[in-house]
């Protein structure tokens, strides 16, 4: 067995589990209610003394088709993420779970190919998710087109495909670091516990510490939402809107490649961690 049998198992085993489909679900739910129903009721019904210094239409334009790039990145980088992150955690950690591990390590491949494969069947479901994402838009912004039809002209494909490299980017990051974190604790429940806490906790308050000179600005650069958001902006800038922007200026370059390192890195620990550590113990 090869690295394409290993990923051909994963596949199917990723294919099969319903916890998987439940997460792309989720993702194209996500996008579709707080990005566009919630905030199309906001601009739309909710009553004025409530909204006080929100512009209803500024809001409803970004939810028409030509923003619908801008519009799901900004749905991505909040909460993409963390989607991303719990499926790495159970691709990976699910094995320790259930006792396979040992099983599947001992079988013909040897245990490089075997990571191998799985690694690009997690990036494969990484893929699956962000088109979910725009799916998600994609229904959204065709409902606020029904509704309010005025200049409904979707963005440019260039737009799409850039943005869509940028959602795929955007879950794969953490999804390396789901598999990462899994492999080395061997459990799902520590992944994703540690994972969001990371994510959720610690690189806020990392953002905003008051670090000054060139110790602050090195670890702003560093830091994986600031890279996401450099992204964003970059290939939509009208996101600021409702995103806003990173907390200090990275270039769109330096950000792909500080957010593939840091996707390298990750899945380096996990493999060393599988190679040379003993299965049973």
């Amino acid at each position: 067995m090869s690295v394409v049998a290993a990923f051909r198992a994963e596949t199917l085993k990723l294919r099969k589990r319903p916890g998987v489909w439940i997460l792309v679900g989720t993702m194209a739910g996500v996008v579709l209610l707080f990005g566009y129903v919630l905030l199309y009721v906001l601009a739309t019904q909710a009553p004025a003394d409530a909204v006080q210094g929100l512009d209803a239409a500024a809001l409803l334009d970004g939810l028409r088709p030509a923003s619908l790039a801008a519009q799901v990145l900004s749905m991505v980088a909040g909460f993409g993420g963390a989607i991303g992150l719990i499926v790495g955690a159970l691709a990976f950690g699910a094995e320790y779970s259930w006792r396979t591990v040992a099983t599947m390590a001992t079988q013909r491949p040897r245990r490089l190919a075997l990571m191998s494969g799985r690694v690009l069947a997690v990036g494969l479901t990484c893929l699956v998710l962000a088109l979910a994402a725009f799916a998600g838009g994609a229904l959204g912004t065709g409902l606020i087109a029904v509704l309010e039809p005025t200049d409904n002209a979707g963005p440019p494909i260039a737009d799409l495909a850039s943005a869509y490299g940028v959602a795929a980017l955007t879950v794969g990051v953490w999804c390396a670091i789901g598999v990462c974190l899994a492999t080395v604790f061997r459990s799902t429940a520590w992944a994703i516990g540690l994972g969001l806490l990371y994510a959720l906790a610690i690189e806020s308050v990392l953002g905003i510490l008051p670090l000054a000179g060139d110790i602050g600005d090195l670890v702003a650069r560093a830091l994986i939402s600031n890279n996401i958001a450099a992204l964003v902006v970059a290939v939509a800038p009208q996101s600021t809107e409702t995103f806003g922007g990173p907390a200090v200026t990275i270039d769109a370059g330096q950000a792909v490649t500080v957010l593939v390192a840091y996707a390298a890195a990750a899945y380096a620990i996990a493999a060393a961690a599988f190679i040379r550590r003993d299965i049973a113990a």
